[in-house]
């Protein structure tokens, strides 16, 4: 009982730093945000802070991880439906997460350049391997169902889950490479990104169903329109969400 309550007391003390930390982010944006700005909003001393993270990107590294599995709760529901067939999962599933994505879209600006950085490149690939690992399971079930009803037909059918998903990953990042492009150069055309994305999600989209043996066609992953959202001109300022912080209060390690 007292390991319980122990673990218990440290989530929760856990996820006061984090709320803070997405606070901070929503209003100064992650690379203006120090670890020095969460101590003194929390009053709480470094040693507290270092107890639960040992620096600024492990906690990075936490606060994605805890927005992947809201994503997680989001999405997962949609490939588990028995009223859908394989291809319908498909696109649901893209279309949930992209949704999911816009509604979470203030936060997810804040630290989306930063999520794209160099340094962060072997935290970006062990999350990316982490949701990987979540969503693998189900969507092999999704591919051996579309085997079974036959819209797939595929050549190597023992490797291809493993094959689209990568194709899947691999596209979510083109396309968030194209958009954080397009704004660090809001002055680029927007006529020419909408066609270098709709190029990418229509050879990614080729691709797929050539491995997975489906018709051409029969297959839809993203909405262009969708992505269009996240275009500077259609991010609009001064629109995220105001938090308002906790009072000073000591975490006790």
């Amino acid at each position: 009982m007292t390991r319980q309550i122990n673990e218990k007391t440290r989530n929760n003390k856990l996820n006061e730093i984090l709320d803070c930390a997405e606070r901070l982010i929503y209003s100064t944006g992650y690379e203006q945000m120090s670890i020095q700005d969460i101590i003194s909003q929390l009053g709480i001393s470094k040693g507290a802070f270092y107890h639960y993270f040992d620096s600024k990107p492990a906690l990075m590294e936490a606060l994605i991880n805890r927005t992947s599995r809201k994503a997680v709760d989001v999405i997962l529901p949609v490939l588990e439906d028995p009223h859908l067939t394989a291809p319908e999962k498909l696109e649901k599933f893209y279309s949930h997460t992209n949704r999911w994505k816009t509604t979470q879209q203030p936060y997810l600006m804040a630290i989306f350049k930063a999520w794209y950085k160099d340094e962060n490149a072997i935290i970006r690939q062990k999350l990316t391997r982490d949701f990987s690992e979540r969503f693998y399971v189900q969507l092999n079930r999704v591919f051996q169902q579309g085997i079974e009803e036959g819209f797939f037909h595929p050549t190597y059918p023992d490797m291809t889950g493993k094959v689209v998903f990568s194709l899947m990953i691999d596209l979510s990042d083109s396309l968030g490479m194209l958009l954080l492009s397009l704004i660090n150069s809001p002055e680029s055309s927007e006529d020419l990104a909408t066609r270098r994305m709709e190029e990418t999600i229509l050879a990614y989209t080729d691709a797929i169903e050539r491995i997975l043996g489906a018709r051409p066609g029969s297959i839809h992953l993203v909405d262009i329109e969708m992505l269009k959202k996240w275009f500077p001109r259609n991010l609009q300022s001064g629109q995220s969400p105001v938090h308002t912080l906790p009072e000073r209060k000591e975490i006790q390690v």
